[in-house]
């Protein structure tokens, strides 16, 4: 059976595939999720920091604590591929499916193959780990892909294996903070974790070549992070770095929404029709997906949190069994970075920040059955095989009823499909009932990264001449419009987009620009209205006359 011990996570790891794949195309691009384009294709106006050669500027740091590691990766992807729903998604759901089997290969070498099974069963159906891998924009796939493979190879290492593998562990984890700084919430949780439950055995290993090795390789990765820092005075620390205490049980609650699955439910899909047509099921796996929704209509939640009771009572009954300490140690870690991120100002009200705990809990879930299962006998590992054969399906039916959302009701605002549209007019200009467009004017942020990341014919170009955004929470402020006034409303090749009327980010922004238009003597002439698959109004393209 064990040399058959590859299927599960290769099972595993084509479920997590297929299901992103599935519901990867129904919301459009969101802004957030294509950050990183703009940082690749103008690195001198984006990045915060850039290194010039010449002619060629390559961007190290995308803002104070996000790098460029994401742009870079992109670049090569770019030269091959257009821009697009899946160009942009599938890559980080493939980097999804490597941390699973990276996932797997940690698990098996420090607990065996029945905890390693449980553990990459569970995460390869875990929905808030599927949606917020391919849809990425907080970004988190390069984050848990860089944590695993860091201590895969931390942990050859302590198994005997060369001391390169100390080296590798760490340089990824430098990765890691210069992708996102706040991967130190994971490193001071298994540095603390432990400390706490490891203290002989880390005593053991502090030798000088060892720390010096590990020191070297970890700001090796991290460099452009660190180099930043010290040519800015620590701009990553002194921007970002503030505590916090009295929101614990706000940011609690999101765990427990995260752990369940409903996090993201009504915040990337509506959850009914909010006055627009449900739109019919078009293909076999929109029919079944809706009809197992229909037929399951109550089913949001999964069912992780009794499975983490139960785990929490195995955990109890192991006392002093060699995985206790083990299980305490994943404890630990988990519960420290939950604390970091709890305790940091702005952080922790995010599902893309809660995530990151994963796939700790889910490793402390599966050595705790796997060593109940052990210790049962025979007649009981069919019931915690069971057990966690149920938790599976809970969670992918979980992720059935995002899919049947997305099918039925639509995407909401932030990722409206209606963005494809938009974009397809600009690509055939049959966007304008006349002439054509040198210049687009975006009324508020959410919408023009998408436009000029899919239009672009060549990701090189530099758009700036192409396309102009006008900030509308500055208008009607000092002076409407800035001194780009005249440049941008007196020209008939300028077309105007804006959410529609109740559809704006900032509620009022329209009625703003209106105002600051009309002072001026000129009023808004709508072209098209773009509606999204369900046929809600969702932007509104015009020119500008007097």
């Amino acid at each position: 059976m064990k040399k058959l011990a590859w299927i599960v996570p290769c099972l595993s790891a084509s479920v997590f595939l297929l299901a992103g794949l599935a519901i990867m195309p129904y919301p459009g691009l969101q802004a957030d999720e294509i950050v990183f384009w703009q940082v690749m294709t103008r690195p001198k106006q984006m990045a915060s920091y850039a290194l010039s050669f010449g002619s060629i500027t390559i961007p190290l740091m995308q803002i104070s604590y996000v790098g460029a590691v994401k742009a870079l990766l992109y670049w090569p992807i770019f030269q091959v591929l257009q821009p697009s729903v899946w160009s942009v998604r599938a890559p980080t759901v493939l980097i999804g499916v490597v941390t699973i089997w990276l996932t797997w290969c940690w698990m098996k070498r420090i607990s065996g193959v029945g905890a390693a099974t449980m553990t990459t069963l569970l995460l390869g159906t875990d929905t808030m780990f599927l949606l917020t891998d391919t849809f990425d924009w907080g970004p988190v796939a390069l984050q848990h892909v860089f944590l695993m493979g860091g201590l895969l190879a931390l942990q050859r290492w302590l198994q005997g294996s060369s001391r390169l593998f100390l080296a590798l562990g760490f340089f990824l984890w430098g990765l890691g903070l210069w992708d996102k700084a706040l991967f130190i919430w994971p490193l001071a949780g298994l540095a603390f974790g432990a400390v706490c439950v490891f203290p002989r055995e880390m005593l053991g290993r502090l030798r000088p070549r060892t720390v010096a090795a590990a020191a070297a390789s970890l700001l090796l990765g991290a460099g452009p992070l660190v180099v930043y820092n010290l040519e800015r005075s620590g701009p990553t620390v002194s921007k970002n770095v503030h505590f916090e205490t009295h929101t614990f049980v706000t940011k609690a609650r999101l765990l427990s929404t995260t752990i369940d699955g409903t996090a993201l439910m009504g915040s990337v899909a509506y959850l009914d029709a909010a006055g627009a047509e449900v739109r019919p099921p078009r293909n076999i796996l929109e029919r079944t997906a809706v009809r197992i929704w229909h037929r399951l209509p109550g089913h949001r939640k999964n069912w992780m949190a009794f499975g983490y009771i139960l785990a929490l009572g195995c955990f109890v009954l192991l006392w002093r069994s060699p995985a206790w300490r083990v299980l305490l140690f994943l404890l630990i870690a988990t519960i420290a970075e939950w604390a970091l991120m709890a305790s940091t100002k702005a952080a922790g009200y995010y599902s893309h920040h809660t995530i990151l705990l994963w796939p700790f809990p889910l490793a402390f879930l599966g050595i705790a059955f796997s060593e109940a299962a052990k210790r049962v006998g025979r007649s009981g590992r069919p019931l915690v095989a069971t057990v966690v054969a149920v938790l599976a399906i809970g969670n992918l039916l979980t992720t059935n009823r995002y899919l049947a959302d997305f099918v039925s009701n639509g995407a909401v605002r932030d990722w409206t499909d209606a963005i494809n549209p938009l974009v397809s007019s600009f690509q055939t200009n049959s966007v304008f009932q006349t002439g054509s467009a040198e210049r687009i004017g975006a009324v508020e942020w959410g919408y023009l990264w998408q436009i000029q990341m899919m239009t672009s014919p060549n990701v090189k170009r530099d758009c700036r001449d192409y396309f102009e955004k006008v900030d509308a929470p500055l208008i009607g402020t000092c002076s409407p419009l800035g001194d780009s006034a005249d440049n941008v409303l007196t020209s008939p090749d300028t077309v105007f987009i804006q959410h529609t009327q109740g559809n704006e980010l900032k509620p009022g922004v329209n009625d703003r620009f209106r105002s600051a238009i009309s002072a001026l003597g000129y009023r808004e002439q709508v072209e098209r209205v773009v509606s999204d698959g369900n046929g809600r109004p969702i932007f509104e393209v015009f020119r500008i006359h007097r």
